[in-house]
């Protein structure tokens, strides 16, 4: 079953993240960081050069299992993670995970965390950058009237919000929106060219469960 939607100008990881190829571009400039050492400045002017990219458009796919589209990537296995991106730079991986407070509840001041594992080195966890937080990876989070909802964006794209929900004691699903249903984001992976002056992105692909069925789903999201 395949839904054909219009991606809005302007990456989910899907929508999540999906339309904010100008950000993800930040991101991927930044080269996500090859050594944890991307000048600041180069990272910045190739980002922002790279940043006039968009989603043309979207393709959602039910498929019969999650592809993995890097094997030989390692696949992390985080406390409490909501979804991580891989990029087909190098395997650094961002990686998403609820926050709890003792009582097992989310932490209202900042139930999301990003943060790198680096694993074209020793796979150590490090912050995002301050641009990185500001302009691709970073995730704001608002209050609901529920106080076990929030809403979600990512920086690169604050049009498009998903869902945190708490759904037991230190456990919480993530939702976002996906060719007229809800996903449930498992990974995006982020196809780049960098055979050019200026990475591109030339596709991002989102790995994720139909939150309804439970069905594997697949969104590719092409760009321009």
């Amino acid at each position: 079953m395949i839904a054909r939607v219009a991606s809005p100008s302007g990456f989910a990881l899907s929508r999540l993240l999906s339309g904010g190829a100008r950000a993800l571009l930040v991101l991927l400039c930044l080269a996500g960081g090859t050594d944890g050492s991307v000048v600041a400045q180069e990272g910045v002017k190739r980002g922002f050069a790279a940043s006039t990219q968009r989603a043309r458009t979207s393709v959602v796919t039910e498929v019969k299992t999650l592809p993995v589209v890097r094997p030989e990537f390692p696949v992390p296995n985080e406390p409490n993670m909501l979804f991580y991106l891989q990029r087909s730079t190098n395997p650094n991986t961002v990686i998403y995970a609820a926050r709890f407070r003792e009582d097992g509840t989310l932490d209202p001041n900042e139930p999301v965390a990003a943060y790198w594992r680096r694993y074209n080195t020793t796979g150590e966890r490090l912050p995002l950058k301050m641009i990185e937080d500001n302009f691709a990876f970073g995730v704001r989070t608002e209050r609901t009237d529920d106080p076990s909802v929030f809403r979600l964006y990512v920086v690169s794209y604050p049009e498009r919000k998903a869902t945190l929900r708490q759904v037991a004691p230190g456990r919480a699903e993530l939702t976002v929106p996906a060719g007229g249903r809800q996903m449930r984001p498992v990974y995006a992976y982020i196809d780049v060219d960098e055979s050019g002056l200026m990475p591109s992105v030339r596709t991002v692909s989102v790995m994720g469960q139909d939150a309804a069925t439970g069905k594997p789903l697949v969104e590719r999201i092409q760009i321009e």
